[in-house]
């Protein structure tokens, strides 16, 4: 989602504590992103079917974006810089599980984790990078349980984005093991954490709308293609309300295009779903899950020479992070004969 894109959000992460080649400045601070365009589904990543629409991000429309007055909420502090300890530990953590060295990276989580004390922050980057390993190594199940098992103490800290972040994270890991229901879960719950949080109050209800509407009609589409009959039929109004409130509350063009390019490519509409991933210039829009689904786009539209060099694109060295080895697991997916659970939003149906 190019409006907050889940690789946004994990670059920011990354720069908090492990400055690395390729990667933004690093700043210290809050992880607090702007709805700014800068790449897309953290992904920046919506009701499931067992959810009600209205459940959750009942997050109405946000208001109109006034000036900042002399009653506004002032802006949220800065967060001291983390310990050189605990950067230079989780630094290595990322360098090692780029490297594919499982093990190192675990013994440089295992430094930073003794180092974070009562401190919830530095806990949820520990958690962030190590959720990073384990989807490096395919192993889903520990990549989430890694956040859920500090969720509960961000809850309670509603002055920090962390939480809102690590649902975001969350949604992505879900979709990895195949499961938009729980990915749909973990939107609402970004979305609630949102609601109740006092973190970045000029730009937060924005944020949390955009990142909602998104998701919930990328997900929710997702989900459709693996039921049938009026279930099916359901969804994809659901989803298509989704995107039409997105569309007309300011989503970004890129953001709206891939969406375009992905329920066209699942309806079978080849000529829409071309048009629409032609609207996507990869040279100015970085986001892995973009790009992922401008190449459905143009795969169903027939243009495989402007997929492949998209392809080519994404596979480039890049940082690490959940995003990217998810969206490069599903290059590889549907680049093959369909096997068992080889899940991608492009073979979503039932398995």
């Amino acid at each position: 989602m190019r409006s907050l894109s889940f690789v946004a959000v994990s670059l920011a992460v990354a720069t908090l504590v492990a400055p690395m080649a390729g990667c933004a400045a690093a700043t210290v601070g809050p992880v607090v992103a702007q709805a700014v365009p800068s790449g897309s589904g953290a992904s920046p990543q919506a009701p499931p079917a067992a959810l009600p629409a209205a459940s959750v991000a009942s997050v109405a429309a946000p208001p109109p974006q006034t000036a900042a007055t002399s009653s506004s909420p002032p802006p949220p502090s800065p967060l001291p810089p983390p310990p050189p300890a605990f950067q230079q530990a989780l630094d290595a953590a990322r360098k090692a599980t780029a490297a594919s060295e499982f093990p190192a990276a675990d013994k440089h989580l295992v430094a930073a984790e003794s180092l974070v004390g009562d401190d919830a922050h530095l806990a949820y980057l520990v958690a962030h990078v190590r959720a990073t390993r384990f989807v490096y190594a395919g192993d889903f199940e520990h990549a989430a349980a890694a956040f859920v098992a500090v969720i509960p103490t961000l809850a309670k800290r509603p002055e920090l984005p962390d939480e809102f972040w690590s649902h975001n994270a969350m949604m992505m890991i879900r979709e990895g093991q195949g499961d938009p229901a729980a990915a749909l879960a973990e939107n609402d719950q970004a979305t609630l954490c949102a609601a109740r949080g006092t973190w970045d109050p000029q730009g937060r209800d924005a944020l949390a709308f955009q990142k909602d509407r998104w998701h919930r009609a990328y997900l929710t589409r997702m989900l459709a293609e693996s039921r049938a009959g009026s279930a099916k039929e359901a969804l994809v109004q659901y989803a298509r309300a989704a995107l039409d409130e997105y569309r007309s509350r300011g989503g970004f063009p890129e953001s709206v295009a891939v969406l375009e390019a992905y329920f066209a490519a699942l309806d079978g509409k080849r000529d829409e779903a071309l048009a629409a991933a032609r609207r996507v210039d990869p040279a100015k829009d970085d986001d892995v899950e973009d790009l992922y689904l401008a190449v459905v786009g143009l795969e169903a539209g027939g243009d495989h020479a402007a997929a492949e060099a998209i392809r080519r694109l994404m596979r480039l060295p890049g940082p690490v992070h959940i995003a990217r080895a998810i969206m490069l697991r599903w290059l590889d997916f549907d680049a093959r004969a369909p096997r068992a659970h080889d899940f991608t939003p492009l073979h979503a149906g039932a398995r």
